[in-house]
């Protein structure tokens, strides 16, 4: 999709897509000069995998998402919002996500404790203030909303996500280089359902919607489409720290910008291209419940059946 509208600050956007890449590219070479190509890929588990084990998936995803014939379109209509409006709704997004990282970090990250400030900070800071500030503001100003979707009727919209879809999870699944997969648990099968959508829910559909469609999208119209790929991308996984870290700060920082930032360039740029939510939510569900543990899941179902 060549970018069909101005970018409102495009000096700021080279800085901060420059500054972004040169973080990436620090943390990777950090990883590299203290020997740490062997990375935690999860929070339910200490397994590690090779780092680039992780890129692949995500960089062939995006040279996808870039040779797939597309024919571009007007994807938002932010940048006919006044600048002013644009810049306060997504400074207030920013510090909204920057609040969500702060408060993770802070505390101990283990416990009943943990897991339920971590579901009402994050119900908080990534749903509840952004809403109630964009409908307020919508009200009070009447600044746009409006975010332009793909048409619903193009097939090429469903085509080149769902070969994106398929050759990606076979990378992250099913390859050589795939993930190692553990087995659930045995346990109550409504109690691994309910924790499973549940899951679904605040990690994935929330997610998305927060850091791409409400996020990303702004900064796109303010920044360009890069440099706010880069940005959202860079809030997005320092706060997988909280969850995956493993108390060498330095290493901790290095290792979720360089694995999760990555995956985030791959998510960002496919939302930025298709504006399909439903497959950024399904490839972020899939991230964090894979098809071997929802196949698990059936088998465990199956045997309770029979």
């Amino acid at each position: 999709m060549n970018q069909q509208f101005k970018v409102m600050l495009p000096a700021w956007g080279k800085a901060i897509g420059l500054l972004c890449l040169i973080i990436m590219f620090a943390a990777v070479l950090w990883l590299v000069w203290t020997g740490n190509l062997s990375i935690r890929y999860t929070a339910d588990h200490e397994g590690v995998i090779p780092i680039w084990h992780s890129w692949l998936p995500a960089f062939l995803g995006i040279l996808l998402i870039r040779l797939i014939p597309y024919k571009s379109q007007n994807h938002t209509s932010f940048q006919q919002m006044k600048r002013h409006h644009l810049v306060v709704q997504s400074i207030v997004l920013l510090m909204s996500g920057v609040l969500f990282t702060a408060s993770l970090i802070t505390i101990d990250p283990q416990g009943l404790h943990f897991e339920l400030y971590y579901l009402v900070f994050k119900l908080t800071t990534l749903f509840c203030i952004p809403l109630i500030f964009l409908l307020i503001y919508s009200k009070t100003t009447g600044a746009q909303q409006e975010i332009i979707l793909a048409k619903p009727g193009s097939r090429r919209h469903v085509i080149g996500p769902l070969i994106i879809i398929v050759v990606w999870g076979y990378l992250k699944f099913y390859s050589p280089i795939a993930q190692p997969e553990g087995a659930i648990e045995a346990t109550d099968l409504t109690e691994l359902l309910l924790l499973a959508f549940i899951g679904f829910i605040i990690n994935s559909v929330l997610e998305e919607f927060f850091y791409r469609v409400w996020l990303q999208t702004r900064l796109e119209a303010l920044l360009g489409r890069w440099p706010a790929i880069l940005l959202v991308s860079m809030l997005w996984s320092i706060w997988h720290v909280a969850i995956q870290g493993s108390g060498q700060w330095d290493i901790d920082v290095a290792t979720v910008i360089a694995n999760h930032g990555v995956t985030g360039l791959f998510l960002g740029y496919l939302w930025a291209r298709y504006r399909k939510v439903w497959v950024i939510i399904l490839i972020h569900g899939l991230m964090n419940a894979s098809p071997h543990f929802l196949l698990q899941i059936l088998f465990h179902w199956a045997g309770r059946a029979g």
